[in-house]
């Protein structure tokens, strides 16, 4: 198998952030402030790659999980990550199903309780496992999606629309693109890629990844920017519809369908994603056992029911799924900073790295993020306040 090949694997980690939060917070950033985000979308990837490279060295180098890395610094730590990215995957559990339903609502008139059924799709394949066929199935209707805006944002870039949207850029826009594209729980779904992989291996496929992530989210600003306003996926199915046309010669009515189908595709891979991930991230910061635990133990399967069960529930309350959606992300996006800051410690850690330990310049890079993330974070907070 060549290289290539083998970096391959580091496409989950594109696959785990790419959903309906992607598509929302990118959507608003456009209406908002256009092409004026594009740094950010450049800076959110290039941070991401940064940090989960960082993650994922720790456990090529050292062949030890995480968890146990995180516990030789102080065993309460384990007990504030496992919190934390529990609640990460709990609201985006929400948005996810949401999302999918908001995706289904573009194809057809939806009937009420239409949540409770894919939550218990969801609830079935995690389940009885073998989701790996599903996965790729709706992988593919997502990359169908991706390639689709990418298509509709060059025919609008030389069309020469203004792409500036509304001219602004907002403080809780810019954590919300961070939080969509730096997902907590990636940290620990690259920490578990790299254990038994080569480090060429492992850069290469993580650069991949949020190559084309960013490049994604940037189409869907772009083709966004041409939208008048943005309160549903309705509006963003309105506005892409003539720039999809425009792009791939169809009809505006065929754009709104293909929007409805990687919606959907995107939000239900995500609301298996997300359980399964704050599921993962416990077995290894909680110690409920080894690598090879089985995915049928009660402390595992309780992990993953509880984040559906709470993310189900939220989505019944029938509240405005974007501001649901936009609220998870910009959530993540305030708990970043909190595992960056611990990976950093880590990765400067010899006991662990040895030779491979952080360098000077990478110290440098990591630290300028992680200030730039608490900047904006607690700009956030004191807009809340």
């Amino acid at each position: 198998m060549s290289s290539w090949s083998k970096a391959l694997v580091w496409s989950l980690i594109a696959a785990a952030f790419i959903g309906p939060g992607t598509v929302t917070t990118a959507a608003r950033a456009g209406v908002e402030g256009g092409w004026h985000y594009a740094v950010y979308v450049a800076l959110a990837a290039a941070a991401g790659f940064l940090l989960m490279e960082m993650a994922a060295r720790l456990t090529v180098v050292s062949g030890q999980s995480f968890g146990a890395l995180i516990g030789r610094r102080a065993g309460w730590l384990r007990y504030v990550c496992f919190g934390a990215v529990l609640l990460g995957c709990a609201a985006y559990q929400a948005g996810n199903l949401l999302g999918a339903i908001g995706g289904l609502k573009l194809l057809f008139p939806v009937p009420g309780g239409l949540v409770l059924g894919v939550a218990a799709v969801a609830f079935a394949l995690l389940w009885f496992g073998s989701t790996q066929s599903v996965a790729r199935v709706l992988a593919g209707l997502v990359a169908l999606m991706g390639g689709l805006f990418c298509a509709a944002a060059l025919y609008v870039v030389f069309s020469g629309a203004d792409l500036a949207g509304d001219g602004r850029v907002a403080t809780g826009t810019v954590v919300g693109i961070i939080g969509t594209t730096i997902v907590p729980y990636n940290f620990f779904l690259a920490a578990g890629l790299g254990a038994g992989r080569g480090l060429g291996d492992m850069r290469r496929g993580l650069a991949g990844s949020f190559l084309v992530g960013g490049v994604l989210t940037l189409s869907i600003v772009l083709v966004s920017s041409v939208a008048p306003a943005f309160t549903g996926f309705a509006d963003l199915a309105a506005a892409i519809s003539g720039a999809v046309a425009g792009a791939v010669g169809m009809e505006g009515a065929k754009g709104e369908v293909l929007l409805g189908v990687g919606l959907f595709a995107a939000g239900f891979s995500s609301a298996v994603t997300a359980p399964l991930a704050a599921a993962l991230a416990g077995r290894e910061l909680l110690g409920t056992g080894e690598a090879r635990l089985p995915t049928t133990s009660p402390a595992y399967r309780s992990i993953w029911i509880g984040v559906l069960a709470t993310g189900t529930l939220v989505a019944l309350l029938d509240l405005d799924v974007v501001s649901i959606i936009v609220a998870a992300q910009v959530a993540n996006g305030l708990l970043v900073p909190l595992i960056a800051i611990l990976v950093l410690v880590l990765a400067n850690d010899r006991s662990i790295l040895g030779a491979e330990v952080n360098g000077w310049g990478r110290n440098v890079l990591a630290g300028g993020v992680i200030l730039f993330l608490l900047y904006k974070s607690f700009g956030v907070l004191a807009t809340i306040g």
